[in-house]
């Protein structure tokens, strides 16, 4: 399986990285091209075959280019994660343009952008599979900041229109919605101490009594892309501690 992971520098984008190059080869992509690099040439001194890219998903012509250049290293892709994030917690009065511009663009044209390379090249071979990070507050709104949970609300309406789309042609279109996950993202923001504080605070809100960790998101992307989700499509799974239920 040719994976392509989009976000790949992430916390999240490295641990899935880690997961599934175990049965697939990995192209990892980051607006940090250093970054998507230097996990693909950690992957291969590893053993497994992996590339990096740079790319910003914001562009059509540098999504166009970073697919252009994935095909000829890799060959087709079988399967996207598209994980690239923006995240930052400002009252809704302190909220820009310039910032609401940001986290739609990132989240949601983004994702647009690499489905519409990746989609039509995986229906002409007859299936594939397109998982996109979502979060629970795509679900449940956030107060703390709604442009967040808007982009995360349009994303999985997306994922879901999709998965309807090319449901006919072997494509599975599903999310992943994470709760409170050990990020760096998450404490953008906030100094050391604030984040301790915080943390602390919200893992005493979940179920579970603490934050999920990168890999048991990189779990649930494994069931995503294998046989065993082979009837799933156009959902959303929570990966959240039983924070939200519903």
């Amino acid at each position: 399986m040719n994976l392509l992971i989009i976000g790949a520098a992430g916390v999240i984008g490295r641990a899935a990285a880690m997961r599934m190059a175990k049965r697939a080869r990995i192209a990892a992509v980051d607006r940090s091209g250093d970054g998507a690099r230097g996990l693909a040439a950690e992957l291969a001194r590893s053993g497994h075959r992996a590339f990096g890219y740079e790319a910003d998903v914001t562009r059509g012509d540098s999504v166009a280019g970073m697919f252009e250049a994935v095909g000829r290293a890799i060959g087709p892709i079988d399967a996207v994660f598209y994980s690239a994030g923006l995240y930052w917690s400002k009252p809704f009065e302190a909220i820009t343009e310039a910032d609401w511009d940001a986290m739609i663009a990132t989240h949601v044209k983004g994702a647009y952008l690499c489905a519409r390379a990746a989609l039509p090249q995986m229906r002409d071979r007859g299936g594939g599979a397109f998982v996109a990070m979502a979060s629970d507050y795509a679900v449940a709104g956030f107060a703390d900041n709604v442009a967040y949970a808007a982009a995360k609300t349009a994303l999985f309406s997306l994922i879901k229109s999709l998965a309807q789309a090319f449901a006919p042609h072997g494509i599975r279109v599903n999310a992943i919605g994470p709760g409170l996950i050990e990020a760096p993202l998450l404490a953008n923001g906030t100094s050391s101490g604030s984040w301790q504080g915080l943390r602390s605070h919200r893992a005493g809100g979940v179920p579970m009594g603490r934050l999920g960790r990168p890999e048991e998101v990189a779990a649930v992307l494994d069931f995503l892309l294998s046989e065993r989700s082979s009837y799933l499509t156009g959902q959303i799974i929570h990966v959240n501690g039983g924070e939200l239920t519903g």
